[in-house]
């Protein structure tokens, strides 16, 4: 397959876009101005050309690795899910299991990340989901969603977000109306800045297209000002509503159709005049791939191939699935109309479903520009940089051909981080090995700004309480186990704190400790309602999306 074209970092500025970005510095630009500008351009610009991303449950253990994409698959991703925090605080976390500092330690989402664009990939970030609040559901203001969405897109440096909208939520008219305004500030900034923010809206669809609730909120989303890229549909689970006689491709072109008629006409009630084409750039398919939620809907390559097919057709401007974690046959143990997480339940090759629909020729975003000591197409092994090394600054010892190293030690060596397998000596981390498996050295990527080393056991007893298995801990409670101190992200009994994998855990290491005035106090009482937990039968494994929250 040729290798997809590759679009510049940002849609270039148009004259008229850049003297109202001129207009907007001098602060003498009204809203309807802009909004009128944005119709204007909608109407005489054209979208980049159509692509495909998979969506990723970033949160879900086993961890997906995203960071080196197949050589058939898609380079570019959707990371699934920003949301609120757990007990609705405005702050963005990922499944309410961690905040963005939490993602960077606890699965290493930066550097990953740092990896992916190494290997000519780009993130997409998607808030919302099924399960957990959208952050436009609890931010109380504009502004207030805006600072939190600014947050996510400045940390990973984004030029395209995706927003997934469900349920009732979509017909939460004050949450619809303050995410149009904060994505209009957000909007409104980057061109200031000569940039753009791409934004998709992803909704349920049926054989009919949107519910009344979905539209609503997309013409709220365009009456707010927003230049909304498109809309993608989540073309799964049709259940009694798709009859036997029709299969789930032909189920999905005919939601497609129905949505494209709806977003025409929502587009025309802003007074743009758009061309059939130019509404179906706007529309994204998203399906489940294999066995969906619903018995009798199972989404097989043949669909794929055939919803492939009515893209390029068409012309739409978007393909996505959920999700790449699912890309994998199941094996016998689970056959049989089982929804996992982890695999379609469909006879396939692993990954071949990404590979399917990987046939646009299309980018959402262009490459990026990060430094990495990986270049594109050179798999899990670095190239040797003129870097040094400086102990005193460096967040993990620089190795050292005559130190021992035990399973889990990292190091770090010619700038980039790397873990130990098994038990090594005077093993190079980058020395050339024909394979992987030949090296006792994991690499994990580049070293970034975000890296601490990780926890000493260093606070003395009496500093908090010791943590008890039989005592209940409310949010923000600190407890001192093993020589660390742990604070309480929410309600707990029973959970031993642990610093290796805090997405898992309600516990969170603390190091800015001081001594409490009576050690031996007891701790809080829990709250009066019971614990939210991420899904059924799941709270000791995160899923920031899977069966229950997929897009």
């Amino acid at each position: 397959m040729d290798e997809p074209a590759v679009v510049p970092p940002r849609r270039r500025l148009s004259l008229l876009r850049l003297l109202l970005a001129v207009l907007v510095v001098a602060g003498g630009v009204t809203g309807a101005v802009l909004l009128a500008q944005r119709t204007l351009e909608s109407t005489t610009t054209g979208l980049s050309e159509a692509w495909f991303a998979p969506y990723v449950d970033a949160t879900l253990v086993p961890t997906y690795p995203f960071e080196t994409p197949l050589d058939d698959g898609a380079k570019d991703v959707v990371l699934g899910f920003v949301v609120a925090g757990r007990d609705g605080e405005c702050e963005p976390t990922w499944g309410t299991f961690v905040d963005l500092d939490g993602a960077a330690t606890s699965f290493d989402l930066d550097r990953r990340i740092a990896r992916l664009r190494s290997a000519g990939g780009e993130p997409i970030v998607s808030f919302g989901g099924l399960i957990n609040d959208e952050l436009a559901l609890r931010c109380q203001t504009p502004e207030d969603l805006a600072d939190a969405y600014r947050k996510v897109i400045d940390r990973y440096d984004l030029s395209t977000i995706d927003i997934d909208v469900e349920g009732e939520a979509q017909g939460d008219q004050p949450a619809n109306e303050r995410r149009a305004a904060a994505l209009r500030i957000l909007q409104d900034e980057a061109v200031e800045r000569g940039e753009e923010l791409a934004v998709w809206l992803t909704v349920p669809v049926g054989l009919d297209g949107m519910t009344s609730a979905g539209l609503q909120m997309v013409l709220t989303t365009l009456d707010g000002g927003v230049d909304l890229t498109g809309v993608n549909g989540m073309v799964m689970d049709y259940g009694a509503g798709r009859p036997p006689s029709v299969s789930m491709s032909q189920a999905s072109e005919q939601a497609l159709v129905a949505l494209h008629g709806q977003l025409s006409r929502a587009y025309q009630s802003t007074g743009a005049t758009m061309s059939e084409s130019d509404v179906w750039a706007r529309v994204g398919a998203t399906p489940m791939i294999g066995q969906n939620d619903t018995v009798d809907d199972v989404f097989t390559l043949g669909d794929a191939r055939a919803l492939l097919e009515f893209a390029q057709r068409r012309g739409l401007g978007r393909l996505s699935m959920w999700s790449a974690n699912r890309d994998a046959p199941c094996g016998k143990q689970i056959e049989g109309a089982t929804v996992s997480n982890t695999c379609s339940d469909e006879d396939q090759r692993p990954g071949e479903f990404a590979a399917t629909l990987n046939q646009l020729s299309g980018r959402p975003v262009a490459v990026g520009s990060a430094a990495s000591s990986v270049p594109a197409g050179s798999g899990d092994r670095p190239s040797v940089r003129a870097v040094v090394d400086d102990a005193r600054t460096s967040p993990y010892p620089i190795w050292q051909a005559e130190t021992v190293y035990v399973m889990g030690e990292k190091v770090v060596w010619h700038g980039n981080v790397f873990e130990a397998k098994w038990w090594t000596k005077n093993d190079m981390p980058d020395a050339p090995v024909e394979n992987e498996w030949d090296t006792p050295w994991r690499f994990l990527g580049p070293v970034l700004a975000t890296d601490r080393p990780p926890p000493r056991p260093n606070v003395p007893d009496g500093t908090y309480p010791k943590w008890s298995e039989l005592v209940s801990y409310s949010k923000g409670t600190r407890v001192l186990h093993q020589g660390l101190a742990y604070e309480a992200k929410w309600f707990t009994l029973g959970d031993t704190p642990r610093s290796d994998r805090p997405w898992e855990s309600p516990w969170q290491v603390v190091d800015d400790v001081e001594a409490t005035s009576d050690p031996d106090e007891p701790a809080a009482a829990p709250p009066s309602t019971a614990p939210r937990t991420a899904s059924a039968g799941s709270a000791a494994v995160p899923s920031g999306g899977g069966a229950a929250s997929k897009p």
